[in-house]
């Protein structure tokens, strides 16, 4: 059974730690897809169910992480559906 995939948040309270969580979420095998916001000192990033906590354990001990959340995305299985129909997929817009 594949484990759904989660979208992480993660707010930072120093650039520093942003950067250094960026660095280390993007050459991870464990993250599907990951999005920064520098301006706001966020990132998202995708990773299948709680395989990334190891990564999330790192960032904490490094400080500066000011909020973190995981969500499950629901619509992946009709992604899933539509993919092997060969439909389009859903836009992110069309999600929400």
């Amino acid at each position: 059974m594949t484990l759904p995939l989660c979208v992480h948040l993660l707010r930072f309270s120093s650039r520093t730690a942003f950067l250094e969580a960026f660095a280390l979420l993007v050459d991870s095998d464990l993250v599907a897809s990951c999005t920064a916001e520098p301006d706001q000192a966020r990132i998202r990033f995708l990773a299948r169910g709680r395989r990334a906590d190891p990564l999330l354990h790192q960032i904490y001990q490094r400080a500066g992480l000011a909020w973190c959340s995981r969500h499950v995305l629901a619509a992946e299985p009709a992604a899933e559906h539509a993919a092997a129909r060969g439909a389009p997929l859903p836009l992110a817009s069309q999600l929400a």
